[in-house]
């Protein structure tokens, strides 16, 4: 629980941070500094500012959608997912801007990754490598797909877009996540 807190602690100061500048000027001492810890304390818990960005995003995502509590709706809780970031459009347009792109996204397509092969384990499918490839793919393209939709003004229905989202998935990775 504590760590836990300690990760909230650094994700609303980076959030307060990003009110006042722009994500690719803070420095991980300047949010230790903000917390009032020294900078292990922060290396403890996060790679750096753009694994603590993903874990934002991943961190919403896991209180709506935790595979160990399933069975869910899938199309359910993307769209519920996909409320949630736009609740908080300002965040991710600060922190997913094309220079922080790679920083953030890395980190967020593993999430995904594990999140589907969790997914699909709990169905009873074993993950072999056509399997992970679709999964890994399915990955990368959600996140830039997710991602042009954050910075779309307004930007369409979470409805809409998870449509589209399942609608692209091979029928493999449909029978396995449907």
């Amino acid at each position: 629980m504590l760590k836990d807190r300690t990760k909230q602690q650094f994700a609303s100061t980076l959030k307060e941070m990003l009110k006042k500048t722009d994500f690719q000027k803070i420095r991980v001492s300047d949010i230790c500094k903000e917390v009032g810890c020294q900078r292990k304390t922060f290396y403890y818990h996060f790679e750096d500012k753009y694994q603590l960005a993903a874990w934002i995003y991943i961190d919403t995502i896991g209180k709506i959608w935790d595979p160990d509590k399933g069975p869910y709706d899938f199309a359910e809780n993307y769209i519920r997912g996909m409320e949630e970031i736009r609740k908080d459009l300002t965040f991710y347009r600060k922190v997913l801007p094309d220079e922080a792109l790679s920083g953030v996204y890395k980190h967020i397509v593993r999430y995904g990754d594990e999140l589907f092969e969790k997914i699909a384990v709990s169905k009873g499918f074993s993950i072999d490598d056509e399997l992970s490839f679709m999964i890994h793919y399915s990955s990368l393209a959600q996140i830039c797909i997710i991602r042009e939709w954050i910075f779309i003004n307004p930007p369409e229905t979470p409805s809409s877009l998870v449509t589209k989202i399942i609608a692209s998935f091979p029928e493999k990775l449909k029978n396995i996540l449907l």
